[in-house]
C-alpha cells in the first residue's frame, strides 16, 4: 500500500495516536495494519511524525482533513538520518512515478520546515538546495497556490543539537490546510456567542466526537448539555444532536439573542433539539429505546460546578400554585459523583445502539492526598471499555477522558 507521512501538532500528547485510532477504526482500517507500534516513550514525548500505509489517497485526505491533532498527511517520498542517506532514498524513486512531476508546465514549491527547533533562512535554502539536487523539478517555481508542494521536515528529539536527527521528504496531498486545525480556531471560545462558567474548551470538544466517531447522520446525547460546546462540535461532522439540560436557565439563554442556539448559528449550524430533563431520572423522562449512536458529555463533578438533580432535601414540599407553574424552576439537591457516573453509565446502557459510543470527562485528583477510589473508571456489563486517556490540568489534577462501547450483542 502507499505509504504516508503524518505530522502531529505539539499539544495534547496522549490524545495524539489515540485519535487517529480512532478515526482509522472508523474507516474501517485495523491500526496495527497502517502503522508498527511505537514505545510508549514516543507517544508521549515530542515525537511529532508517523509513518503509516493506507489504501488510498482519498483516505489520507479523509485522516487530514478529520483529525485535530494532524497537522498534515504528505505522500511519503524518502527519508533519512543524513542527508547523504536521504540522497540516496530520493535517488531510488522510479521514473514512472516521477514522470508526473517532470512535467515543464507543473509549478511547485518546497517547503522546509524544522521540528524540535527553530531553521534559520540560510539553512532552509541550504536544505532545498541540496535536495533539488536529487530531484532537479524543471517547472517553475510558484509560492502562491502551486499545482504541488513538497516538504522537506528536519526533525531532531533536542532542540540544543543542530544536527539532524531524522529528514523526511514527502508531497502535500491537498493544497488545503487541515480543517480538524480550522475548525480549532474557528470555534474558539474568546469568540463565541454564549457561554457559562463550565463551557468546555472547543478543541477537546472536537477531539470527543473524533473518539464518538462522529459522521454524517450520527445521532448525538449530551444529557449534561450546559451552552451546548460538545454539540456544536459534533454538528460540524454532520450529526443530528439532541441536549438535556437540568437548569432550565442556561437552556433559555441570558437574554434575547443570547442561549444555546446562538452559538450555532454563528458557525451556520444545524439547531440541536434541547430538552428540560434530569439526567438522574432518564428512565421517567423517555421512552426506553436504543435510539444514538454515541453520547458525549462533560459530566458536572462538583470540581468547577456542583451536580444537581431533582428533588428536595426537605420531608414536606408544599405544591407550586398554578399562577406560578409557567415559570417555576422546580428544585434541585446534590448529586454525588458516585451516582452521576452509575446514571450516565445506566443510560448509555439503554439508549445507545449495538456498537455506539459513550464519550465523557472524568477528573480526578492525583498525588498522596487523593482517595482509594478516586479517578476509578467504572464499568457496566453492556460497556466495553475501549480506552482511557489523561489531560494534565495541573500538579493536583488530572482530566480523564473515557470511551466505552456498546457490545454488539446487548439488546435495547
Amino acid at each position: 500500500m502507499p505509504r504516508y507521512l503524518v505530522t502531529f501538532v505539539y499539544r495534547l500528547l496522549d490524545f495524539r495516536f489515540a485519535e487517529l485510532d480512532a478515526i482509522l477504526d472508523m474507516l474501517c482500517l485495523d491500526p496495527a495494519a497502517v502503522y508498527a507500534p511505537s514505545p510508549p516513550e514516543i507517544r508521549l514525548n515530542n515525537y511529532s511524525h508517523l509513518l503509516v500505509d493506507l489504501p488510498s489517497e482519498a483516505v489520507a485526505v479523509e485522516i487530514q482533513q478529520r483529525a485535530v491533532l494532524v497537522e498534515s498527511v504528505l505522500e511519503f517520498w524518502g527519508e533519512g538520518r543524513t542527508y547523504e542517506e536521504l540522497d540516496a532514498s530520493l535517488l531510488s524513486l522510479s521514473d514512472d512515478f516521477l514522470a508526473p512531476y517532470m512535467r515543464p508546465e507543473m509549478t511547485w514549491s518546497l517547503m522546509v520546515a524544522g521540528s524540535g527547533k527553530t531553521l534559520s533562512m540560510a539553512a532552509q535554502d541550504t536544505a532545498r538546495y541540496r535536495v533539488l539536487a536529487s530531484i532537479p523539478f524543471p517547472g517553475p517555481i510558484q509560492l502562491k497556490q502551486p499545482q504541488e508542494t513538497f516538504w522537506l521536515i528536519d526533525h531532531v528529539a533536542n532542540d540544543t543539537d543542530t544536527t539532524p536527527d531524522h529528514l523526511y521528504f514527502g508531497r502535500a496531498i491537498t493544497s488545503r490546510a487541515s480543517r480538524g486545525r480550522e475548525r480549532v480556531g474557528k470555534g474558539d471560545l474568546k469568540r463565541r456567542a454564549y457561554l457559562g462558567p463550565t463551557s468546555l474548551d472547543n478543541e477537546l470538544a472536537l477531539l470527543m466526537a473524533s473518539f464518538a466517531q462522529i459522521r454524517p447522520g450520527t445521532m448525538v446525547l449530551d444529557p449534561f448539555v450546559g451552552t451546548g460546546s460538545i454539540l456544536v462540535a459534533c454538528t460540524q461532522f454532520g450529526a443530528f444532536c439532541v441536549g438535556t439540560d437540568i437548569d432550565i436557565r442556561v437552556l433559555r439563554g441570558k437574554e434575547e439573542g443570547r442561549n444555546v442556539y446562538a452559538n450555532f448559528a454563528q458557525y451556520g449550524l444545524r439547531y440541536p433539539e434541547l430538552v428540560r430533563s434530569d439526567n438522574a431520572l432518564y428512565v421517567g423522562h423517555f421512552r426506553q429505546v436504543a435510539l444514538y449512536d454515541a453520547i458525549v458529555c462533560d459530566p458536572p463533578y462538583g470540581i468547577r460546578a456542583g451536580a444537581r438533580r431533582s428533588g428536595s432535601r426537605r420531608e414536606q414540599v408544599r405544591p407550586v400554585p398554578a399562577h406560578l407553574r409557567a415559570d417555576h424552576i422546580p428544585q434541585t439537591r446534590p448529586y454525588p459523583m458516585r451516582d452521576v457516573l452509575e446514571d450516565l453509565l445506566q443510560v448509555a446502557s439503554t439508549a445507545l445502539r449495538a456498537g455506539g459510543r459513550l464519550v465523557y470527562l472524568l477528573p480526578c485528583e492525583v498525588g498522596p492526598e487523593a482517595g482509594p477510589e478516586e479517578g476509578v473508571v467504572p464499568t457496566h456489563a453492556a460497556l466495553d471499555l475501549v480506552c482511557v486517556h489523561e489531560q494534565k490540568l495541573n500538579s493536583k489534577l488530572v482530566r480523564k477522558m473515557v470511551v466505552m462501547q456498546k457490545g454488539e450483542r446487548t439488546g435495547g
